[in-house]
């Protein structure tokens, strides 16, 4: 999983997002997708730009959090600007598939099961994150 360290390393040397995209002329936009970890592709040259702009190295910029570390994945997935490790039609496309399965028994889902699907499509809850609750919820 990528994470990118932009917001961190603006807040750490006092730059904000709009003095970096004047400096630099990088698309606002694009910075905040950056700090957010929600770009799909980063050029070469914007990041050089930024890190011309912020003196430091593309590693300074860029983690890599393996798969062997769960617990930082957890906290990465679970805070808002994160990127999903998943398209939105990917998680409509499992959550259509589960909704199918899930009601074989019965006419619809439940409301309760809508919010939770809805919430795992817009990216705001981990696939995990949606099985332990759904678990939790019908294990009472």
């Amino acid at each position: 999983m990528v994470n990118f360290k932009l917001k961190s390393l603006l807040d750490e040397r006092g730059f904000t997002q709009v003095e970096l995209s004047r400096k630099t002329g990088i698309r606002q936009p694009t910075i905040s997708a950056i700090c957010n970890n929600a770009i799909k592709e980063l050029p070469l040259s914007v990041l050089e730009k930024i890190c011309d702009f912020i003196n430091c190295e593309p590693g300074d910029l860029i983690e890599i959090v393996s798969a062997d570390n769960l617990d930082k994945r957890r906290d990465l997935i679970s805070k808002e600007y994160c990127v999903p490790t998943t398209t939105r039609e990917e998680r409509e496309k499992m959550v259509n598939n589960a909704l199918a399965l899930s009601t074989l028994d019965a006419p619809e889902p439940t409301r309760f099961t809508k919010q939770l699907a809805e919430q795992f499509v817009e990216g705001n809850i981990s696939e995990e994150d949606m099985l332990q609750t759904v678990i939790e919820k019908y294990q009472m």
